[in-house]
């Protein structure tokens, strides 16, 4: 029988080293007094790149189903980061904007973040950390087209090179 070493397998190393990163993160949230969790944080940037998202286009576009999405939604209305609002056009689509506590968080927020990822690779190359990025995203394009969850992820997910 052939041996399988788990501390070489590519799908534990992904996750070990994604848990790794969001458990950095989450601490530093709370070290500083936020209360925000790394699913919020996806959530916060998206919105604050492109304010007034459906929850279907969040959850697409960070690989979350709707249910699991649903639930982040109505945890982030209770913490007031974010609030619903019917379409103008379509008015039994709602769409997700920020509030005022979820737009004055970006700045602080995003320094913890860009603080706890340089920390994260330090003594790493930058070329071995931007090849690391590129290869994650090869990987799961072709897996998100393998497993027909989203139409067009690519050009949703950033995932294109």
């Amino acid at each position: 029988m052939l041996e399988y070493r788990l501390e070489d397998s590519l799908g534990f190393l992904v996750a070990m080293a994604g848990r790794s990163l969001s458990n950095s993160v989450q601490r530093t949230f709370s070290e500083h007094g936020y209360n925000v969790t790394p699913e919020h944080w996806a959530i916060l940037v998206l919105l604050w790149n492109q304010d007034g998202l459906t929850q279907l286009e969040l959850a697409e576009r960070t690989g979350k189903d709707q249910a699991s999405m649903s639930r982040l939604i109505q945890n982030m209305l209770n913490r007031e980061l974010i609030y619903r609002k019917k379409d103008s056009v379509d008015a039994r689509c709602k769409r997700i904007y920020l509030t005022e506590i979820g737009k004055e968080q970006q700045e602080k927020l995003m320094d913890l973040v860009q603080t706890t990822l340089v920390k994260a690779t330090e003594g790493i190359a930058d070329e071995d950390v931007a090849t690391t990025k590129r290869v994650l995203k090869k990987i799961a394009s072709k897996n998100l087209k393998i497993n027909g969850i989203y139409e067009g992820p690519n050009r949703k997910l950033g995932l294109d090179e």
